[in-house]
């Protein structure tokens, strides 16, 4: 039997407010990630916070035209994204290189959703 503990925990300081600025869970690398990037304005910027212990700013990607939000990271740290268009992109932040995958959705209905096989019955 396993007894699961449930808490509150604090937003990352990222400094502004969430009147200005959407915030997204995702998992990254095994660990709850926060992605903050502002509301308006056609110029994104994704800042990348992860929680291990207390909230630690990873990364910023700044000015990437031609994009509307994050949707999660794939296993070698590449985010895919939903562009203006709303076709997904793989973004790799090493190379800064945007790569059209050639799967388009309405506005704001693309998810990517992590999946861990796991050989432990749902009841």
């Amino acid at each position: 039997m396993v007894n699961e503990k449930f808490s509150t925990l604090p937003l990352p300081e990222f400094g502004g407010s969430l009147a200005e600025y959407y915030l997204e869970l995702l998992d990254f690398n095994g660990l709850l990630g926060a992605i903050v990037y502002p509301r308006g304005g056609t110029d994104k910027s994704f800042d990348l916070w992860v929680m291990n212990g207390s909230w630690t700013k990873q990364f910023s990607i700044e000015s990437l035209l031609g994009v509307e939000r994050p949707l999660g990271f794939w296993k070698n740290g590449e985010l895919f994204l939903e562009s203006s268009d709303h076709e997904l992109v793989l973004f790799d932040p090493s190379t800064r290189e945007l790569k059209n995958l050639g799967i388009h959705a309405y506005q704001e209905t693309m998810q990517i959703i992590a999946y861990v096989e796991s050989l432990v019955p749902i009841n």
